[in-house]
């Protein structure tokens, strides 16, 4: 039992037995060459793959590369948080411009409660890829309150799209934009008027002509060579005239012996 339990533990050649399993059991480096090889010849059959579809059926790859292409345009182009502010306060800027009279008051009160949570720093920005979201949040994200802090009392998911305040898509904000829309009009001013004279259709603007006429009042004027003739003949016939006035009223003033006696 002896002998047995010797053998088990220390064969013959162990040595060798040894150097054999090391030769034949790869090094990290290889095993890391094999995987990479594996992965470099599974990507190559997958793009094999994928140009033979796209050849089989070019609408459909069409198709797939222009939505691909469109998300990745509406991911560079959605806004972040900086546009956000600088949208709020060019809008802003905008309504301080205008009189209080000639305000929109849903326009007004809008980037006003904007302002408001921004002061407060109620306001979240939360970027989804394709597009960005503005929402409101009950406290600033740095309170220490315990109705701040404990997620039982966190709002709902829920009633998160009431607490939506603008979305970002391609560049801009939409809804912000959309309430800034003719925001120099007080619709407040015409409840007098009876309602078929509170809307103004397309076919009643005559704002083309009278835009032509504005910008040609600062186009230049090109005179001819008998016009300007006649402007400098005219200009020497009116310097004539005022010539001969003045003498006519220097004639007519009386003498230093005159006003004497």
């Amino acid at each position: 039992m002896v002998t047995a339990a010797l053998r088990r533990f220390w064969p013959r050649g162990g040595a060798g037995a040894a150097g054999e399993t090391a030769a034949a059991k790869p090094g990290v480096w290889a095993r890391l060459g094999a995987w990479a090889r594996a992965l470099l010849r599974d990507y190559a059959e997958a793009c094999g793959d994928a140009a033979a579809a796209a050849r089989a059926r070019p609408g459909r790859a069409a198709a797939y590369v222009g939505l691909l292409g469109c998300a990745a345009t509406c991911c560079a182009l959605a806004p972040g948080e900086a546009a956000f502010e600088e949208a709020l306060l060019e809008a802003s800027g905008t309504l301080l411009l205008l009189a209080p009279a000639t305000r929109d008051r849903d326009a007004e009160s809008f980037v006003q409660r904007l302002l408001w949570l921004r002061g407060r720093g109620c306001l979240r920005h939360a970027s989804l890829g394709l597009c960005s979201l503005v929402y409101e949040a009950p406290f600033d994200a740095q309170a220490s309150l315990y109705q701040a802090r404990c997620r039982y009392l966190q709002p709902r998911w829920v009633d998160f799209p009431g607490r939506v305040l603008d979305v970002g898509f391609a560049g801009r904000w939409w809804v912000l934009g959309a309430r800034m829309r003719d925001c120099d009009i007080n619709h407040e001013e015409f409840l007098h008027l009876p309602p078929h004279l509170r809307v103004v259709g397309r076919h009643q603007l005559h704002s083309e002509a009278n835009e032509r006429l504005f910008e040609e009042k600062y186009t230049a004027v090109v005179l001819t060579d008998d016009q300007v003739d006649q402007a400098l003949w005219e200009e020497q016939v009116l310097q004539k005239e005022r010539k001969e006035r003045l003498l006519l009223r220097q004639a007519e003033l009386p003498g230093p012996a005159e006003a004497a006696t």
